[in-house]
Parts: C-alpha cells; sequence; structure tokens
C-alpha cells in the first residue's frame, strides 16, 4: 500500500515562517494567485517519491505546510512512491478514476506522460509570464506539439563528482580532469587502489543497467564525441563513427574494470559515499546523497568536490545534458487551477530557496536562477556553469523512452555481453528509426 503522509493545516514551521516574512515571494499580498479567494476546502493528493526520501522529505513538508499556513482551506495529502514504480502506478490510478491532482516525474520518463491523454496542458492555467519564464531547453523537455505539458521543478545539469582523496593515494594532482583521455588515465591510476580491507574501487562510474535514465545519460557521453541521435536533416542516424567511438568508451571501462558493472545511478552514489568511487557524472543530488550514505554527514563535504564534464575530443569543449524532477496535473483533476496555484507557489523564489539550501537543486526559471542566493557555493557555481552549456534533449515523442531504455540496453551489451561497439551502432540506429518515426 502507497505511504500517504498527510500534512497539518495548522503548522508552519519558524523557519519557513521568516522566509514568508522577509523575502517577499510567499505572502498573501506577493503571492496572490497561491493565496486566493476562495474559502471552500480542497484536498490537492500530491504523489511524489521526493516525499519519502531522507533527504527532500523535510523540505518538501516545510513547502506544504507554508503554503497550507497561507491558505488553510487546502490541505496537501502527500501519496509516497518510490522512484522506480510512480509511473505505472499513477497511470494505473488515473485509469481507475483516483488519479494524483499533482504528479512528481522525471525527464527520462516525462514522454511517456506528455503524449499521454492523463495529463492537462498547463500554458493557461499557468499564465503567459510564468511560462516565458522558464529555461528555453528546460521549458522545451516539458513541452509536446508546443503545448506545455509539465514544469520543470527541481532543475540540474550533470556534473562530474570526484574524490580528492583518491586523487591523493592514486598520486594524481589535486584537480579535476579537464578531457576524456584525463579522466580516463586518471581512472586507471584510481583503479589500482584497494580500499583498507582489500575491497575493489572503481575508478569511474557509468550507469549501465537497463533504465531509461541510463539511455539519456548515455546521451551525455554520445554528444561529447561529437555525435548525435539525427542528422543535419533531422533523421534519426546513429550508425556513425561517433557513436562507435561513444561504445568503445564504455567497453574500454568495463575491459579494464574500471566502472562496476551493470550498475544503477544509486549504486555509483553508494560507492562514491563510501570512498570505493574515484569519479562518476550525476545532477545536484550529490552534496545530500554522500552526507547521507557516507554516514559522516557534512564532514564528507571535505572529500569531494564538483566540476565540469570533461571535455570531449572532438569538440575540445564540455558538453553535457540537462535533467528536470518535473511536476505535471492529472486531466481529471477537480482543482486544476488550485493545483497550477500549488505549482507556481513551489518553483517561486523562497520554495525553491529553501530547496536549493536542503537540496541543492537549482530552478529553471530565468528570474530566479540568475539570482546570488542560488550562486553563494563553489558547488553552486559549478552547476550553474554547466548549465550554460547543456545540449538539448531530443523533442518528446511517443517512442522516446522506449528509446532511452533501447539505448540503455545498447550499453548494456555493448559492455555485459560483450557486443562489438560498430554492431552495437548499427542495432541502435535500426531500432531507433523505427522508435522516433
Amino acid at each position: 500500500m502507497n505511504k500517504k503522509v498527510t500534512v497539518l493545516l495548522s503548522v508552519c514551521l519558524a523557519s519557513s515562517m521568516v522566509a514568508c516574512s522577509s523575502q517577499g515571494g510567499t505572502t498573501p499580498e506577493t503571492n496572490k494567485s497561491a493565496t486566493g479567494s476562495s474559502s471552500e476546502p480542497i484536498t490537492l493528493k500530491f504523489a511524489s517519491w521526493s516525499i519519502s526520501e531522507a533527504a527532500t522529505k523535510d523540505a518538501l513538508e516545510q513547502m506544504a505546510s507554508t503554503y497550507t499556513s497561507l491558505k488553510p482551506n487546502v490541505k496537501i495529502e502527500f501519496i509516497g512512491i518510490p522512484f522506480g514504480n510512480i509511473k505505472e502506478q499513477t497511470f494505473v490510478m488515473a485509469s481507475s478514476g483516483d488519479a494524483p491532482d499533482v504528479i512528481q516525474t522525471f525527464t527520462a520518463s516525462f514522454p511517456t506522460y506528455a503524449t499521454s491523454d492523463i495529463i492537462a496542458p498547463l500554458d493557461e492555467l499557468l499564465g503567459k509570464d510564468y511560462v516565458n519564464d522558464l529555461l528555453p531547453s528546460y521549458k522545451d523537455d516539458y513541452s509536446y506539439q508546443g503545448k506545455l505539458m509539465g514544469v520543470p521543478w527541481a532543475a540540474s545539469p550533470y556534473v562530474l563528482y570526484w574524490n580528492k582523496e583518491l586523487f591523493k593515494k592514486a598520486g594524481l594532482e589535486a584537480k579535476p580532469p579537464k578531457t576524456y583521455d584525463e579522466m580516463l588515465e586518471a581512472a586507471r591510476k584510481i583503479a589500482k587502489l584497494k580500499t583498507d580491507s582489500g575491497e575493489a574501487v572503481y575508478g569511474l562510474g557509468e550507469p549501465t543497467d537497463k533504465l531509461p535514465i541510463n539511455g539519456m545519460i548515455f546521451l551525455k557521453t554520445l554528444y561529447s564525441f561529437g555525435g548525435s541521435i539525427f542528422d543535419a536533416s533531422g533523421k534519426v542516424n546513429l550508425n556513425t563513427p561517433e557513436a562507435t567511438s561513444a561504445y568503445k568508451y564504455y567497453q574500454t571501462l568495463t575491459n579494464e574494470n574500471l566502472t562496476p558493472q551493470s550498475a544503477k545511478l544509486k549504486d555509483l552514489r553508494n560507492l562514491f559515499s563510501i570512498g570505493r568511487l574515484g569519479m562518476y557524472v550525476d545532477g545536484y543530488y550529490g552534496k545530500a546523497v554522500f552526507r547521507s550514505l557516507s554516514g559522516k554527514g557534512e564532514a564528507y563535504d571535505n572529500v569531494w568536490e564538483a566540476a565540469l564534464v570533461p571535455a570531449g575530443s572532438s569538440s575540445g569543449k564540455s558538453v553535457s545534458i540537462g535533467e528536470a524532477h518535473g511536476l505535471v496535473i492529472s486531466k481529471d483533476s477537480k482543482h486544476k487551477q488550485e493545483a497550477a496555484d500549488f505549482i507556481k507557489f513551489l518553483t517561486d523564489k523562497d520554495m525553491m530557496l529553501l530547496y536549493h539550501q536542503k537540496s541543492d537543486v537549482v530552478s529553471a526559471r530565468k528570474s530566479i536562477s540568475s539570482l546570488p542566493e542560488f550562486n553563494t557555493s563553489p558547488f553552486d557555481k559549478v552547476l550553474n556553469e554547466q548549465m550554460s552549456i547543456v545540449k538539448a534533449l531530443p523533442k518528446n515523442n511517443p517512442g522516446l523512452e522506449q528509446s532511452y531504455l533501447d539505448m540503455a540496453d545498447a550499453v548494456l551489451k555493448v559492455t555485459l555481453a560483450k557486443e562489438t561497439p560498430e554492431k552495437t551502432a548499427a542495432d541502435i540506429d535500426a531500432k531507433l528509426k523505427q522508435a522516433l518515426k
């Protein structure tokens, strides 16, 4: 049974109330769309995986408490669903007429929502000014056929995390690699290390399990090697030297035991947090996750740093992708406008600052992401610099999520099954030509 957390209307934590009164974004006077005038009791059901995770639960509860203190006729009922199950379960709920009003989603799985009939277009509900304030690449990632179908809530580029202690033990300079070649050389030296108890240490982690998110992350590598899913005419073309080079990179990692086999992102995060992984690429989630999984809290911040994704040999420049936890509104919601107002509240300056301070999230709104409050630490600055040089994901398509899965499967074949990079590139090209018509 899904875990449900109901936020009490009377609670507004003291720290949140300070934000309400001092920062000008969440008071009734300055956020009338979120407070409104209706006094009819309303319950907004919010399906989320973040409410069940230690790193984000507190921030979400504070946000909801603040909102309900401003609008006491509204109750926020969280429905906690694990990340890996939320799409399937919310589609089942929608088919039975019990869809949540608001659903948390993710860039890799959003294409299935966008091209379905279970969510509502948001342009009119949110208003032109709000929609135009979204960063163009993230707005495109959450649109379908010219309509905004979701809101990029917690945005992030992928950046390189590197373990300073492992670099030192491996005799490397205390600086991150600037190129893929430098990254591989550093990984080889780190992979020669062992833990104090004799366990293997991996130099460079890449997620290779068969999951849509891993197919999306593959695009970061493909782009770095100068490749793309589409050619200049907009047609699928992955049977290229650039794609073959990207698959050779993955095969090198596994053939030389530089990366763990069939890894999920959570596996890489855990290995990095316990000092068994020298480098890997991930979103903003790093700091909070490392503190939790390492068992060392803030002290673990001294062990690692973040840097730009190393440059590929083709362009000589850092290339990355962006992602975002998103929010959608169910087509069958009886409270669409109230749900939209709640989403606007969650993504306003004060609530994004709270979320940023708790979990390092980056805002996808132009008016917020550039503010000094979101660019205070070296980690903030790396995230925002990488945000400015992300390459767009493919446009949403009914076959896009399956294509991400197929791309992840291709990486698995070239690493685990030892299929040749050339055959892998040819096979995935044929699959995507069918899926992305």
